[in-house]
C-alpha cells in the first residue's frame, strides 16, 4: 500500500467509518474486532502443555558458548523413582481432568548422559500410558553425540528428536566440540543421517554466531540435500561468559535477517519449515514458550519448574520460575507460583504492546531478555525478519528483496517504537 492509501486507512479507523474508496473493503475488515486474542492460562492446572524431564545436566560434550555451568561429568542423575513418580502423577492429572494424550520431553544437559533414567522412562510411560487409556508421545532434544545403536534406538523409539547441530563438520567442530576438545561432526553427523532416515520426525536447531551467519544459506542447501528434516530452526547466540570468552559474539541483526532470507527460500524449496522461535508467523499465542502454558518440567532433585534453563539464570534476573515439588508420586503446586508463572505474556511488557510482532514475539524469553526498556539485537532481527517473511508471504518478493538491502528503510522500520496505525480506541485490529 502507498502513502496515500495508508492516509486512507489511517482516516477511516479514525472516524470509524469504512466510506466509499479503494481501501473500503480492507478498513470493513480492520474496523472489525480480530477473530481471536491469544489469552493468557487461568484457572486450575488441567492441561499442561507437557511432562518435561531433565534426567541430568551432565553432557559428554565441551560446546564452546554453553552457558549450562552445571558440571559436565558430576551433574545429578534423576533415579528411576523420581522418574516414576513425575510419570504418575502427570497422568494422573490428566486422568482427573479427561484429557487423552500425554506428551513426555526430555532435556539436559545431554539427556542420554543418563541413559537409564531415559530408557526406563519411556518403557514407563508406555506401559502407565495403555494402562490408563493415553496415548503418549515423546521429545528429545539431544546432541547426537552417542553411538550408532544408541541413535538407532532413538530414531525407532521417539517421535520427534530436536537435534543440536550448528552446520557442516567445520562449523559444528568449531561450535560444538567433543568434551576432549576434539571434532564431534563425523558422529553427530552419522546420528543425524540414523534419524533422518528413521520413523521420528527430525528437527534440526543451530545457533548462529557472528562467524558461522553467512554460511546458513550453505547449511541449508546441505541439510536439505543430506538430511531432509521437517523444520530447522535458526537461533542467534546468547552472550554468556564462556561463549566471551571464546571470542564468539551474536550475529549483527540485519546480516542475520539477510542470510536468514536466503536460508529460508532455500529450505522452502524441498517443503522444509524454518524457525526463527521470535519470528514464527505460523500461529499467534500469549507466552513466547513453556513457561505460561503449564509445562511441568522436573529436575533430579524433584523441583517442578515452568523453565528448563538453570535455576541460577532466573535468579540472576530476580524472576522465579518454581512452580513446587513433586512429593512422592503427588504434584505438590502452589496456584499463586502458577499464576505468577502464567503472568509472563506479552502485557507484562510495555515496550512490546505497540509492535507488530507481539502476539508471534510474546516480548522473547523472559530469562534471557528480561524486562527490556528498549529493542534490544532481538527485537531488531525480529522485526526485520517478520517483515520480510509478510512481503513475502504477500508475494512482494522483489519489495522484499529491496528492503532487505536498503540499511536506512531496515533502521527506520526495526527501531519504530510504536506500530499502530492511529492511536485510539476505535483501532480495533491494525
Amino acid at each position: 500500500m502507498n502513502g496515500q492509501g495508508k492516509q486512507l486507512i489511517q482516516a477511516g479507523l479514525q472516524t470509524g467509518q469504512a466510506g466509499e474508496n479503494v481501501v473500503s473493503q480492507v478498513l470493513q475488515q480492520m474496523l472489525q474486532p480480530p477473530a481471536f486474542t491469544p489469552t493468557l492460562r487461568s484457572g486450575p492446572l488441567a492441561s499442561p502443555l507437557f511432562l518435561g524431564l531433565i534426567p541430568t545436566r551432565g553432557c559428554n560434550m565441551g560446546c564452546r558458548y554453553c552457558d549450562f555451568a552445571a558440571p559436565k561429568k558430576s551433574s545429578p542423575v534423576m533415579d528411576v523413582e523420581m522418574a516414576r513418580n513425575a510419570i504418575d502423577a502427570y497422568f494422573n492429572l490428566l486422568c482427573r481432568n479427561n484429557q487423552s494424550h500425554a506428551e513426555v520431553h526430555f532435556f539436559g544437559g545431554e539427556p542420554f548422559f543418563a541413559e537409564k533414567t531415559v530408557h526406563f522412562a519411556v518403557d514407563y510411560a508406555r506401559q502407565r500410558a495403555a494402562a490408563l487409556g493415553l496415548t503418549v508421545s515423546f521429545e528429545v532434544t539431544t546432541n547426537g553425540f552417542y553411538a550408532a545403536g544408541r541413535a538407532q534406538w532413538i530414531a525407532d523409539t521417539f517421535d520427534v528428536v530436536v537435534l543440536s547441530l550448528d552446520g557442516t563438520a567445520d562449523v559444528q567442530d568449531s561450535h560444538r566440540p567433543a568434551i576432549n576438545g576434539g571434532p564431534s561432526s563425523p558422529v553427530v553427523l552419522r546420528s543425524a543421517r540414523i534419524f533422518s532416515e528413521g520413523q521420528c520426525e527430525l528437527l534440526v536447531r543451530a545457533c548462529v554466531t557472528h562467524n558461522s551467519v553467512s554460511r546458513l544459506p550453505e547449511f541449508a542447501s546441505w541439510v536439505s540435500r543430506e538430511l531432509r528434516p521437517s523444520t530447522v530452526c535458526f537461533e542467534t547466540l546468547i552472550t554468556a561468559p564462556l561463549a566471551r570468552s571464546a571470542g564468539m559474539l551474536p550475529p549483527a541483526p540485519f546480516e542475520f535477517a539477510r542470510y536468514f532470507d536466503q536460508a529460508t527460500r532455500i529450505l522452502a524449496g524441498y517443503q522444509i519449515d524454518v524457525v526463527l522461535s521470535t519470528a514464527d508467523l505460523r500461529t499467534t499465542r500469549a507466552n513466547f514458550c513453556p513457561v505460561g502454558q503449564d509445562a511441568l518440567i522436573v529436575s533430579p532433585d524433584g523441583a517442578v519448574d515452568a523453565c528448563y534453563l538453570l535455576e541460577q539464570d532466573w535468579k540472576d534476573k530476580g524472576l522465579d520460575m518454581r512452580l513446587g515439588w513433586l512429593k512422592g508420586n503427588q504434584l505438590d503446586i502452589a496456584p499463586a507460583a502458577l499464576q505468577h508463572a502464567r503472568s509472563f505474556g506479552v502485557d507484562s511488557k510495555a515496550l512490546c504492546r505497540n509492535c507488530l510482532c507481539r502476539f508471534h514475539c510474546v516480548g522473547g524469553c523472559p530469562v534471557t531478555q528480561g524486562k527490556m526498556v528498549t529493542y534490544d539485537s532481538t527485537c531488531l532481527q525480529t522485526r526485520a525478519i517478520t517483515i520480510v517473511r509478510l512481503l513475502r508471504q504477500m508475494g512482494e518478493h522483489a519489495l522484499a528483496d529491496a528492503f532487505l538491502e536498503d540499511v536506512a528503510a531496515l533502521e527506520q522500520a526495526a527501531w519504530q517504537s510504536d506500530d499502530r496505525l492511529v492511536h485510539s480506541e476505535v483501532n480495533h485490529g491494525s
